[in-house]
């Protein structure tokens, strides 16, 4: 980078140095460098230098972690408002037609969502990729200029952040190799359970692998997800299942006032 290019001053609202930014995010992310909640350290830098060549404009770390914050702070509001039964999300102006009533009403609860009345929530898609997660098996990489190869996300230097935050499926508990030297009076014992002990137990292990990851744990989730289904409910696995993947999942899970909004998000994930 040139020594004689001045710090610039940021503005993620900009449509060009917003996307840009997004864009060189998505390949770090993609390349591996993801970390906990945000990018790894080391990516900074990098996408630095590259919207210095970009732009001809120099931002420090800092700038560009907090317009990171920035985004992912807008897309969490934007997925609460999707969550809501009703939404009337529009696809084609890709906002919400609310009446004037209801949306006064949510403004008092929630006045950033503001920001949202009028206009969009700029390049959702590929938010969508970076905060949002991926509940489909499998990687979903995305990039403006095509195809990104694919990248094991690397696991976070610190002890209390998800390693990968992407490939646990409690609906294939089921199918979990077991131990087939166990003696004969072991396996008659473990017949003897039922599905729902069994299930419960996997459950509850790898729960316990999970309860210290970044943010919200997925036992504070689970407690609240208990009161509205059973493990019968195909609809209790997909919102474990979505616990389990991202944090910013878990964060919008707590956020929620009531069941009726909690409800109408689980089952806007199996669409």
């Amino acid at each position: 980078m040139s020594q004689n290019v001045e710090i610039s001053r940021a503005n993620w609202t900009d449509p060009i140095q917003r996307k840009h930014f997004i864009d060189l995010c998505l390949q770090e992310a993609n390349k591996g460098f993801r970390s906990g909640g945000g990018l790894k350290s080391s990516a900074w830098p990098r996408i630095a230098e590259e919207l210095e060549k970009l732009l001809g404009k120099r931002y420090t770390s800092k700038q560009l972690k907090n317009g990171w914050d920035y985004m992912k702070r807008q897309y969490l509001i934007w997925s609460k408002m999707m969550t809501m039964t009703g939404h009337g999300y529009n696809s084609v102006t890709k906002t919400f037609d609310w009446p004037a009533e209801k949306w006064e009403e949510y403004l008092q609860k929630y006045p950033e969502a503001k920001q949202f009345r009028f206009k969009p929530l700029a390049n959702v898609e590929e938010l969508e990729t970076l905060f949002g997660g991926v509940l489909a098996t499998g990687s979903k990489n995305w990039s403006s200029g095509g195809v990104i190869a694919s990248g094991a996300e690397e696991s976070s230097t610190h002890s209390t952040s998800m390693p990968s935050e992407t490939s646990i499926s409690l609906e294939e508990d089921e199918d979990l190799p077991r131990n087939t030297n166990d003696e004969a009076e072991g396996s008659k014992k473990k017949q003897k359970k039922g599905k729902k002990e069994q299930t419960q137990e996997e459950m509850n292990r790898i729960v316990n692998v999970l309860e210290n990851f970044e943010g919200p744990s997925v036992k504070e989730c689970m407690k609240i997800l208990k009161k509205l289904l059973t493990y019968e409910d195909p609809l209790y696995y997909v919102a474990i299942n979505a616990f389990c993947k991202k944090k910013e999942y878990r964060e919008v899970w707590m956020e929620m006032e009531n069941d009726e909004e909690r409800m109408g998000w689980i089952q806007s994930l199996r669409k």
